[in-house]
């Protein structure tokens, strides 16, 4: 999490994410999300 946004590592790199609508909402800046929701790094996002 940075002022830029969110880096999310996947299986071959990773994506910055930049803006997230969370459902029902309007779109927001990521890092205002991640640190509203508590997410550091090192944290796992999704079920599984």
């Amino acid at each position: 999490v940075g002022p830029e946004g969110v880096r999310v590592a996947t299986g071959e790199g990773a994506v910055l994410l930049v803006t997230v609508q969370p459902e029902g909402k309007r779109p927001m800046p990521a890092a205002d999300w991640a640190r509203g929701h508590g997410v550091a790094p090192g944290v796992r996002l999704g079920g599984g």
